[in-house]
């Protein structure tokens, strides 16, 4: 019998003795027609058929009521459920489970025909858990869940959430806060940052993102962003226009505008800036209006060929670079950061003639030396490095692998002649990144998978390395201003430490065996 066959109202008050838990325990039938959605709650069937049948009176009933089962996988609560109605559910709250009785499932169960299981749930530290019931133990009591609702929830009323840890099971109501999906994907990433935990933070972390939680919050981007990605506006202010350039210099902005005039004004009186056509993407919706003034007045003073790539929200680096690309009018493409500025007033016409005069390997990816205001060098090139990360799980001792980027010449005296000749390097950064373009789409651009910035450029020079043409450092020198370029808030935190943690699993083997440290076996002569 479904919901619609009956007119019980399934909030009626519950009688004295009955245990909603015990009742889901005692009947599995009715427990999977529950998260089936037949049943709104164990309390809805009663009211329709178990208080005629005398179900509480039966011996699986009373026998599950005294078993201890329904109060073993005590104490414990949930707080709060941020809610996306018919998309995600991100539930978080405390259990003390111990032992072999560990929280293994978190479920949903709405008011409304729903029913929400997953679980990828995260462990963390709740010291106010720890102060209140002055546990002799420390643990990870926290824990966290992001949910795929399989059905429309109710956005009226509390939800109900069961938790589930062994045999047992115990169902708690909480509040629901209705968000949009990137106020979720804000406060996911948000509670990741600040997470606690008893050891290490990124090998306790690590860990935690194993459990399946890394890929719940990769594939929550992802989609996000592909979606936002797919509605970019573009807005043209050719300037003095030509019917060709050498290559789309590609600026990447979030939160700041002022770099599109400073760069505008800086890159025009560079010899041979006028052979390139500038397109700067947004990631920030609310920038739009000043970005079209800017972007208007720049050209037509500086003249300028400008292209704006508006989003209607955040996807990110690798996302929004890769949308820059798609209205790109040139095969050559230069990923620049907003806060890279020239350090050579001939850059332009230097970049051309590297590209046209070097063999095609060595100029189908490169970077080239960045410089801090001081003066000296802040890197020319990436290479890796491997930690063997430890943390304590039942009283054992567990390891994981940690990738962590290096820079060549970091610090160096800014005439340091081995760091500035051409070469192969293992990686180079995206703040400034020179491609061919046919290359860059063959290797399917920058990774949706990476959230907000950070390890994308990393990933395509790997990939592009193990397609057969690793990253190059080729002279052109520019300034950069590190950090200066964008706005950075909690949930950015977040989405760096997973980003890591996705580099690791990706290309921790391969690292550890052929491309580990400053001089990798690989890049031997």
């Amino acid at each position: 019998m479904s919901t619609q066959e009956t007119d019980v109202d399934p909030v009626q008050s519950a009688p004295e003795g009955f245990d909603e838990t015990a009742y889901l325990l005692a009947y599995p039938d009715i427990a999977e027609s529950v998260l089936a959605g037949t049943w709104k709650s164990a309390l809805h069937h009663y009211h329709a058929h178990g208080a005629a049948e005398r179900r509480l009176a039966d011996k699986r009933y009373l026998k599950a009521l005294r078993s201890g089962d329904t109060t073993h996988f005590v104490p414990g609560n949930v707080d709060l459920a941020y809610v996306v109605p018919s998309k995600y559910c991100l539930v978080s709250g405390w259990a003390e489970d111990a032992g072999n009785v560990q929280l293994s499932q978190v479920t949903l169960l709405g008011d409304a025909d729903i029913a929400a299981t997953d679980g990828r749930i995260a462990r963390c530290r709740r010291m106010d858990v720890e102060e209140q019931r002055s546990a002799s133990t420390l643990g990870l009591y926290g824990f966290w869940s992001l949910l795929a609702l399989q059905r429309p929830v109710s956005t009226n009323d509390d939800l109900n959430v069961m938790l589930t840890a062994g045999r047992e099971r115990r169902t708690f109501t909480c509040k629901q806060q209705i968000v949009s999906e990137e106020g979720l994907r804000e406060a996911a990433f948000g509670y990741l940052a600040g997470a606690r935990y008893l050891g290490d933070p990124t090998t306790d972390a690590f860990l935690q993102l194993d459990r399946g939680i890394g890929r719940s919050l990769i594939e929550l981007n992802t989609a996000l962003s592909l979606r936002i990605a797919s509605g970019a506006h573009v807005a043209r202010f050719d300037g003095a226009a030509r019917k060709s350039y050498d290559g789309s210099v590609i600026v990447c902005l979030y939160g700041k505008p002022d770099f599109l005039m400073l760069q505008a004004a800086l890159f025009s009186s560079c010899a041979g800036s006028a052979d390139y056509e500038y397109i700067y993407v947004s990631n920030s919706p609310e920038l739009a209006e000043r970005l079209v003034k800017d972007a208007t007045i720049a050209s037509r003073i500086y003249g300028l060929s400008i292209t704006l790539v508006l989003l209607a929200g955040n996807v990110g680096f690798g996302l929004a670079n890769n949308a820059a690309v798609n209205v790109a009018r040139t095969p050559r493409i230069l990923l620049v950061n907003p806060d890279v500025l020239p350090r050579e007033s001939d850059w332009p016409v230097r970049h051309s003639a590297i590209v046209r005069n070097r063999p095609p390997e060595q100029v189908a990816l490169f970077g080239v030396p960045l410089y801090y205001g001081d003066g000296s060098l802040m890197h020319a090139g990436m290479y890796f490095e491997i930690e063997e990360g430890l943390s304590v799980s039942n009283q054992r001792m567990v390891s994981t692998q940690i990738m962590r980027t290096e820079h060549y010449g970091k610090g160096a005296p800014p005439d340091t002649a081995r760091f500035l000749e051409a070469r192969p390097v293992p990686a180079v950064t995206g703040a400034f990144m020179s491609l061919d373009r046919g290359w860059f789409e063959s290797l399917g651009g920058f990774s949706p998978e990476f959230v907000f910035g950070h390890y994308e450029d990393a990933d395509l020079c790997l990939r592009s390395l193990q397609a057969g043409r690793p990253a190059w450092i080729q002279s052109l020198p520019f300034w950069h201003l590190e950090s200066r370029g964008s706005t950075r808030h909690p949930a950015h935190e977040g989405g760096r430490l997973v980003n890591r943690w996705n580099m690791s699993r990706r290309w921790g083997q391969y690292v550890a065996s052929e491309l580990h440290g400053e001089n990798p076996r690989l890049f031997a002569s």
